[in-house]
């Protein structure tokens, strides 16, 4: 038993070796391929579009924006907007409409935004950032530029490309194949935040990735490092990255330490847009899981079908599926694969069903000596029970990351993740009714 602290963390099997040495995939929007756009942001909030049926666009072509916090959006493929589709939507949980463009097949591109450099000042390069509209690649899809909004006391960027999520290897790839762009990105970030140093995270064993940063810092005058951290999960979580690295604790944001963090192939294109023009079209993620017959990372035009990806592995192994949008740990499973690549998704994971039958809670405390918030999901999961919302907000459910170790380390099996995902919804909704209406 844990009884004076949590363990926080706990060795996973990666099955990293599915997918990180194939041959990457590239798939090019061809003629008649339509991409899609959803018009509600992961938040709820909708995004608006200046483009309407009809409209001829290119790569880079602006075609919205987000309403909540002004991210522009551009269009992946050259070609012409056609009607609106409901289709599903894995960050709404359920089918929405979708602006649809159909590609012509040329990918004639747009240059939309100016180029800065790293001399450039530090607002020029905070506004570029701004018009870049890029989102955090590591899943949670949250506007990048935020970050750097009228920051201070920043001291310390850590680019974050542990990916300790099972299975994913898309950074792993981008990493070694883009670490100019890595580099270049972590002084243009440096800059925007006034950050004195950059510490550049990746877990051990990735050998191939330290050897290319290595390489590339060798004769590097900033202060930028490479450091490796214990291959435990959720060490990507930017909490328990920051206290590894620095030692550091905060309450809330990590500039509370001094310090941001950023995905390593939000770094990237960073670097790639700032110094070209050229807004993010592509991304590379990766299709793994028992299910898939080449396991691979691909590189395709944000928007692209869930099922063109799959199909472009081989497709799967077995009919009766588990499919899930991001890493087996946080994701969620769905039931189709008619779904768009969002510029934030990482992964496509494809598993056997599981048929878990769940037994009485042992009390054991392995989901509280696991918990890397240091909550206590049973008890959480009991107050959701008894409905008892003022004593799940007392258990600090808010807290909860949604890391998936709770229901993993546990041994009569109870499915606690999704119970702590539903006691946090039920205290939004009553935080929400008490709030006074305008």
């Amino acid at each position: 038993m844990f009884l004076f602290r949590s363990l926080g963390h706990k060795h996973l099997n990666g099955y990293k070796e599915l997918s990180k040495h194939a041959q990457v995939l590239t798939l090019e929007a061809t003629e008649g391929e339509e991409v899609y756009f959803p018009t509600m942001s992961p938040n709820g909030k909708p995004i608006t579009y200046t483009v309407k049926e009809g409209d001829k666009v290119k790569v880079g072509t602006k075609i919205g924006a987000r309403t909540d916090f002004e991210v522009p959006i551009y269009s992946s493929v050259s070609g012409k907007v056609v009607a609106s589709k409901n289709i599903y939507s894995p960050q709404v949980g359920r089918p929405i409409p979708h602006l649809v463009i159909q590609s012509d097949g040329k990918n004639e591109e747009d240059v939309p935004l100016k180029t800065v450099s790293i001399e450039d000042s530090k607002e020029a390069i905070f506004e570029a950032i701004k018009q870049a509209g890029i989102v955090g690649m590591g899943g949670a899809g949250f506007p990048l530029y935020v970050k750097y909004n009228n920051v201070s006391g920043i001291n310390t960027l850590i680019v974050n490309g542990v990916e300790c999520e099972p299975f994913l290897t898309t950074d792993f790839v981008v990493m070694q194949n883009k670490v100019q762009e890595l580099i270049l990105g972590c002084k243009y970030l440096m800059k925007a935040s006034g950050a004195s140093e950059a510490i550049i995270a990746i877990k051990v064993h990735k050998d191939e990735v330290k050897k290319a940063v290595l390489a590339a810092l060798k004769d590097e005058k900033d202060n930028i490092r490479l450091q490796e951290v214990p291959d435990v999960y959720p060490m990507g979580w930017e909490k328990l990255l920051i206290k590894q690295i620095t030692k550091k604790d905060y309450e809330r944001l990590p500039s509370e330490a001094g310090i941001v963090v950023n995905n390593a192939q939000s770094v990237i294109s960073i670097g790639q847009v700032l110094s070209t023009g050229k807004v993010v079209s592509t991304r590379t993620i990766t299709v793994s899981g028992k299910l898939i017959k080449n396991p691979t990372n691909v590189i395709c035009p944000i928007g692209t079908l869930a099922t063109k990806l799959i199909d472009a592995c081989g497709g799967l192994t077995k009919e009766d599926a588990t499919l899930i949008p991001g890493g087996p740990m946080c994701g969620n499973s769905v039931t189709t694969s008619d779904f768009p690549l969002l510029m934030q998704m990482g992964s496509l994971t494809v598993l056997e069903p599981l048929k878990l039958v769940e037994e009485p809670c042992l009390r054991c405390g392995s989901c509280t000596a696991h918990c890397p918030a240091g909550l206590q999901p049973v008890e959480i999961r009991n107050a959701f029970i008894a409905k008892d919302t003022d004593r799940a907000i007392k258990l600090n459910v808010m807290s909860c990351v949604e890391c998936g170790l709770c229901s993993h380390s546990c041994p009569s099996r109870i499915e606690l993740t999704q119970c702590m995902k539903n006691t946090k919804r039920l205290v939004k909704f009553k935080l929400a009714q008490a709030q006074p209406k305008k």
